[in-house]
Formats: structure tokens, C-alpha cells, sequence
């Protein structure tokens, strides 16, 4: 029997603010290729006060890696309310366990990032601010061998650029092109698409995109 694809899913933090979050995510989820889908949650705006706080009186960056880690484990378990058909796994051990089903789970992974991620074979991820739910995601892609990294974004880039490029405007953290030579595919795919009734159908409003790839070798699976 062929193994089921996993496909490794950031939700970007901008967009924990959509009213309509919760039948967006369900309808492109939807729409996808049959894999077991992780999805991690991004900080959105818990995150946000850290930053504003920290630019008022700064704060150590392992201090504000840990605070934003746990605030990421505040917007899993939102996921999970808005969607509770969908399991909320804390344990690592346990989300291995549901990988071979076709189903999705939100993994809060503030657990795995202080206990297993460390020790785990790879590039392990600094306690600092160039790490965000970005290069988590990343990580955990490349730890589980996911087939696929997608980053849910509000927008997409107007030019095709590489990660260490979409870093330099701001659009994803200055650590994932570090990861990129360990991930098999990423794409950024834009779920901020307009919601009222004069637009056009969903579909073809529904963008995504891969950045310029970069040479590596295959990896087995």
C-alpha cells in the first residue's frame, strides 16, 4: 500500500481575525489533494502585543521565543473551537500515531519545540525572533518528512522571489530559507480572498504560489 501524503499547514496569524476564518480553512481543505494535513496556528495578534511590549522595554529573545510559542498554543486551541471536527493533538508522539489516516489535525507544538525538537536529526530552530510559526511549521514539515509545506497567507508576492528574499520584505521570518535545503516542496497559498456577493467564485480567487526553488537532492521517503 502507498503511503498517504502529509501535508504540513501554517495558518497565518493575519488571518486569526477573519470572521469567516473557520469556512475558509474547511472549503480549501476541502479542495486539496488526499493527504493527512497538519495544521499549526500562527500567533496573529497575541503575538503582536509581545512585539509592542518588547519595543517598549525589550525583552530577551528567549524570553519573547517562549512567550510567542506558548500564545501559538492560545491560537491552536482557537482552531480547534472554531473547527472541532478536527482534533487537537499536544503530544507528537500521538500526531505520528495519526499520520497514515486521511484526516487533519491542528498540532500545538509548544510541547515537541521545548522536549523533542532540540534532539531531533536536522537543523534545530534558535530561541529567537527569527524564528516565528514560519520556520515552526518548516521544522515540523521536515521532521515528519511531509510531503508538502503550505503557508496560508493574507497576500501573496506580486514577483516570484526566493525564501531569502521574501524574508528581506518582511513577508515570511528571517530563519525558513535556513530549512529550505531539508523541505520537499513549500507553496504559500493566499486564503484572504474578498467574501462578498459581487465577487467572483472562490476558486478563482484562491491564489497560490511556490518561490524560486533551489537544487537539492531527492530525499527518500
Amino acid at each position: 500500500m502507498s503511503r498517504l501524503p502529509v501535508r504540513v499547514i501554517k495558518v497565518g496569524g493575519s488571518l486569526i481575525e477573519l470572521a469567516d476564518l473557520a469556512q475558509r480553512l474547511h472549503d480549501w481543505l476541502a479542495d486539496q489533494p488526499p493527504a493527512h494535513q497538519v495544521l499549526v496556528a500562527g500567533g496573529g495578534p497575541l503575538v503582536e502585543q509581545v512585539r509592542k511590549l518588547h519595543a517598549i522595554r525589550p525583552l530577551s529573545d528567549t524570553a519573547a521565543h517562549w512567550m510567542c510559542v506558548d500564545l501559538m498554543t492560545v491560537t491552536a486551541h482557537l482552531l480547534h473551537d472554531w473547527l472541532p471536527e478536527i482534533p487537537l493533538i499536544e503530544d507528537d508522539r500521538l500526531l505520528c500515531q495519526r499520520l497514515g489516516e486521511r484526516a487533519c489535525t491542528i498540532f500545538g507544538a509548544a510541547n515537541w519545540l521545548r522536549h523533542s525538537e532540540p534532539y531531533l536529526p536536522g537543523k534545530t530552530l534558535p530561541a529567537s525572533w527569527e524564528v516565528t510559526s514560519d520556520s515552526i511549521a518548516a521544522r515540523l514539515a521536515i521532521v515528519v518528512q511531509a510531503d508538502e509545506l503550505v503557508l496560508l497567507k493574507s497576500t501573496l508576492p506580486e514577483a516570484h522571489l526566493d525564501l531569502q528574499q521574501l524574508a528581506d520584505i518582511g513577508y515570511v521570518d528571517t530563519h525558513l530559507a535556513a530549512l529550505e535545503p531539508e523541505l520537499s516542496t513549500i507553496r504559500f497559498a493566499n486564503l484572504h480572498w474578498p467574501s462578498d456577493a459581487s465577487c467572483p467564485a472562490r476558486s478563482s480567487l484562491e491564489d497560490s504560489w511556490s518561490p524560486t526553488p533551489v537544487t537539492r537532492p531527492s530525499r527518500g521517503k
